[in-house]
Formats: C-alpha cells, structure tokens, sequence
C-alpha cells in the first residue's frame, strides 16, 4: 500500500530542487549589476531602461538617475522590486547602486533587476 503522505512530502521536495536547480540568473550579486552599469552612458540606459522615473540634476556636469521595476510593463505580482540608482559624471555612470528584493524564494537573485537589464 503506498503512503499518500509520504509521496506528496517526496513528490514536493523533488519539485522544490527542480525549481532552485532550473532557476538561472545574469548577475547574482547587486555588486555585480552595479559594476556593469558603471562606464555607461546616459544613451545606452535610457536606450534599454527607457526614461528613469526620476533625474537629479547635482550640478551642470553631474546628475543622479532612478530606475524602479514598477515601471516594467505587466509585471507579475510574483516578481520581486529592484531599483537602481545611477550618477553620471561628464557622461558616464560611476557609481550605481543596486537595491533587489525578490518576493518568490523559487526566483534566481536579482531576477527583477535581470529582467529589466535584459537588452544590455
């Protein structure tokens, strides 16, 4: 006779492996995704970010940009926030930050911010 409850616990803990196992992430670290933002410029974001939710204008030859994933189009409830803060100088980012959240503990690391830095 088979046990019922015990197939289920077995049948879901395979489940669980496949899905950490299957799940891939570009970057895994928000270091990472800071480091490959540094060096770029406006028009290579703004190209595949689109517009930022907001620009800070620190002086004429320094500004800060925003990036929020609530600005991806039909965003899953599922996926997690990430935002990204970039400041350029003379036309190049050098320095960016990276805050990620992921809602789902079956997401890769930084899946959100990975989605939203697919075109670069």
């Amino acid at each position: 006779m088979v046990n019922i409850p015990k197939v289920i616990a077995v049948s879901l803990i395979g489940l669980f492996v496949a899905a950490c196992a299957a799940t891939s992430s570009r970057f895994a670290t928000s270091d990472e995704v800071s480091a490959y933002l540094v060096k770029r410029t406006p028009a290579e974001l703004q190209g595949v970010l689109g517009k930022p939710r907001t620009i800070e204008h620190i002086d004429p030859n320094t500004s800060v940009w925003t990036y929020h994933s609530d600005m991806i189009q039909n965003k899953k409830p599922t996926q997690g926030k990430c935002e990204m803060i970039i400041t350029f100088e003379g036309g190049v980012a050098v320095k960016a930050v990276v805050n990620a959240t992921e809602y789902s503990p079956f997401a890769a690391p930084l899946a959100t911010c990975n989605l939203m830095l697919d075109g670069l």
